[in-house]
């Protein structure tokens, strides 16, 4: 059986005019492939500048701007539906998904807030007291618990409290929940005026709904407590123990259903760090993990990192600057501690032009993994159901980007692009979480107003 060839051009019809079909071929072709160049330029510019559908995040809702803020009493939380947000004349609920104030709650008369403990169970401790930048002021004395779904006062206590301890800076790690505990730090002053803690009755604990006393706790005479912490399983204390000029810093575990001392390991076994080192914080609880950075007056400096296993005992020292570069510990969004790794930012290079996000083995102080920067810099970093989120500028383009990364293995599982300049925001970085879809940045100004919270939505 015979075949016909039915290819185009291959038996022009009568009148057909040659090469004309081959023409409108070639003129379709190039429409195409000027339309996809087109359609491609247009999609470049949509994801540079945040408006690619799939690619972007977008304002969902912020906050107005509040008045100057001052040094001491910031923090925000993410509670539920509830975004909490501190400052030093008040405390304040805005739901999660609208942006709408719930409460407020101001302390009493000229009472200012001192510092606050990280929330448990739906309950923020506060720290306040009336001119407590001033030395001879009653400093922080009074104590409140504080419901964070409705905004309302449970309870209300007062703690020894030094003006000196506190005039012209924060408290830390006075007071800390967890476990049902609300664990207190009393601190005094001598015949001299020196803040002393006596170690055999600094620290106590009593419920944390009803502040009801539960014990006092009992630690080695020659030790006295700077900061205090609380989890569901264990209360710690970093201790300052020893004599004059042979003091060193130690982590203390204690009983929470007693109080009484279960392990106490000074933070370094060979090299022993003496408080004038630096200023002490703790970085998580449960694992737990201080840090020790250089006092602000003294330079730019590197700090450690001292992680301890489940049973107290030590596990690791972490260099600031080693093999996964340079951490970078100068705000809380840029550290988190979540089951064995230790995350962070940490600049790389001789002239620490670019960051990125790491994570270090808490048992052995090794880097696991480190993210490739390319051509950005990381400036946060948020921690949350085994993945960690990353704030990236691009250098060049400015533009930024939302990295989200596998906690164990580095991969990347999401990439976006914000539509406007977050970093870049009046005031200070101090949260920053990922929740159920949404990015919540929360930030303070000491200096002018600023915008407590902005959310953004991935589209």
């Amino acid at each position: 059986m015979g075949t016909t060839d039915v290819r185009a051009g291959s038996v022009p019809g009568a009148g057909a005019r040659p090469g004309r079909g081959r023409r409108t071929g070639c003129l379709a072709v190039a429409i195409v492939a000027v339309l996809a160049l087109v359609g491609g330029l247009v999609s470049g510019v949509l994801m540079i500048v945040g408006h690619m559908p799939g690619d972007s995040m977008d304002t969902v809702w912020e906050t107005p701007t509040d008045p100057a803020a001052a040094e001491h009493g910031n923090g925000s939380w993410v509670v539920g539906d509830v975004l909490v947000r501190s400052r030093f004349d008040a405390v304040t609920g805005y739901g999660v998904r609208t942006g709408k104030q719930h409460w407020e709650y101001v302390p009493p008369g000229r009472s200012e807030i001192c510092s606050t403990s990280d929330p448990d169970d739906s309950v923020l401790l506060l720290v306040h007291g009336e001119n407590v930048t001033d030395a001879q002021g009653e400093g922080c004395a009074d104590v409140t618990a504080l419901d964070l779904k409705t905004g309302k006062e449970l309870w209300s206590g007062s703690r020894k409290a030094s003006a000196k301890a506190t005039a012209g800076g924060p408290v830390s790690g006075a007071v800390a929940a967890g476990g049902g505990l609300a664990v207190v730090l009393d601190t005094w002053t001598d015949g001299e005026g020196e803040v002393v803690a006596d170690g055999r009755r600094a620290i106590r604990a009593v419920d944390l709904r009803t502040g009801g006393r539960r014990w006092t706790a009992t630690v080695p005479e020659a030790c006295r407590p700077s900061d205090v912490g609380a989890a569901k399983h264990r209360v710690v204390a970093v201790l300052h123990c020893g004599k004059e000029d042979r003091t060193e810093l130690t982590a203390a575990v204690l009983d929470p259903a007693t109080g009484a001392l279960l392990h106490n390991e000074p933070l370094d076994a060979r090299r022993p760090v003496a408080p004038s080192q630096g200023q002490t914080a703790l970085v998580s609880v449960a694992p737990l993990v201080v840090s020790v950075r250089p006092p602000y007056d003294v330079g730019s400096g590197t700090g450690t990192f001292f992680a301890f296993g489940a049973d107290g005992r030590r596990a690791s020292r972490i260099e600031n600057s080693g093999e996964h570069g340079k951490i970078v510990a100068d705000k809380p969004s840029k550290v988190a501690v979540d089951g064995e790794r230790l995350y962070a930012v940490s600049e790389v290079g001789k002239s620490s032009t670019s960051s990125r996000a790491v994570a270090v083995d808490l048992a052995t102080g090794r880097l696991v993994w480190q993210a490739d920067s390319g051509r950005g810099d990381a400036v946060a970093l948020a921690v949350h159901d085994g993945k960690v989120t990353v704030l990236q500028q691009d250098r060049g383009s400015f533009t930024e980007r939302l990295y989200v990364l596998d906690g164990a293995t580095g991969e990347e599982l999401d990439d976006r692009t914000f539509s406007v300049n977050v970093d870049q925001e009046d005031g200070w970085l101090g949260g920053f979480f990922d929740r159920d879809g949404l990015l919540i940045v929360s930030r303070y100004d000491t200096e002018g107003p600023g915008r407590p919270f902005v959310v953004y939505e991935r589209w």
